[in-house]
């Protein structure tokens, strides 16, 4: 199983000099991929612009949107930002999308929040279409980039068997992943599809006592939307290494083909105690 981690691009007032020392470290480190993840309405990184500044201070990590909010992109937009980034990157980029579920990055992007299913299923149809013909940006290395598709709903995994070459997670007891990991799974198969789909597993940590504070204040905030069921991710977030590797174990058994441990504070020091205790 990869273990994966993400950047810390949603985490407010992460200086972008320790997203780069972070790319860096985790690149150093061994991990497999280094993820950036999407909201709108919400004071960080645009994803692909901080996963663009570490493809050009690396060479050899996967690099992983996970997720971004299809829906509020134009088809041709992001298959030439996709495109963009691969080539950019030598062809170590993987495009994970979602429709999105916060009204709110929908109503700042001025576009309709009811009917972002429906657009998801026809852009993400475009994609390689837009990448063959190779008019909007340049051509993938591979000739297109490599696609994940995030949802828990059956229409997720069958749009994850149609299009994509796999599916990605959000942060789900290892029970609900073993589940829709099999739906997945299933759909592939109906869709006659070779070989297995990648399925990819979201897990937020915090590690060490001196961070405990501040990653609650982040999980809080970040999932205040929800009401007292952020409470919820508070208190589900790893926070020492007994809790990580459990998850990993519980995981791995659910045939999870990669880890990704999203960040609940931009410290660059979580790279490294994230690495002493999983690689």
């Amino acid at each position: 199983m990869d273990i994966s981690v993400a950047l810390p691009n949603m985490i407010p007032g992460t200086p972008g000099t320790a997203l780069l020392e972070w790319a860096v470290r985790a690149e150093e480190r061994g991990f497999s991929s280094l993820a950036a993840t999407d909201r709108l309405v919400y004071p960080g990184y645009d994803p692909v612009s901080a996963l663009a500044a570490a493809a050009g201070r690396t060479s050899r990590i996967g690099l992983l949107s996970n997720v971004l909010i299809a829906p509020l992109r134009a088809p041709v937009e992001l298959a030439k930002q996709a495109a963009g980034l691969d080539q950019l990157s030598g062809g170590r980029f993987t495009l994970g999308l979602a429709p999105g579920v916060r009204a709110d990055d929908f109503d700042a992007a001025d576009r309709d929040f009811t009917d972002r299913v429906a657009r998801f299923d026809r852009d993400i149809a475009a994609l390689r279409e837009l990448w063959a013909a190779g008019t909007v940006g340049p051509r993938p290395v591979r000739g297109h980039v490599p696609v994940l598709v995030g949802g828990v709903t059956a229409a997720a995994a069958e749009r994850a068997a149609r299009w994509a070459d796999g599916w990605t997670a959000p942060g789900l007891t290892p029970d609900r992943t073993s589940e829709l990991a099999d739906r997945v799974r299933k759909a592939w198969s109906r869709a006659g599809r070779p070989g297995r789909p990648r399925i990819v597993m979201l897990l937020r940590f915090a590690l060490g006592a001196d961070v405990a504070e501040a990653a609650d204040a982040f999980v809080r905030d970040y999932f205040a939307v929800l009401g007292p069921a952020a409470e919820d991710f508070v208190r589900d977030t790893p926070r020492d290494a007994a809790s990580i590797r459990a998850a990993l174990r519980a995981f791995a058994d659910c045939g999870v083909d990669e880890v990704v441990f999203h960040p609940t504070v931009g410290d660059p020091a979580q790279v490294d105690r994230l690495a002493d205790v999983t690689l």
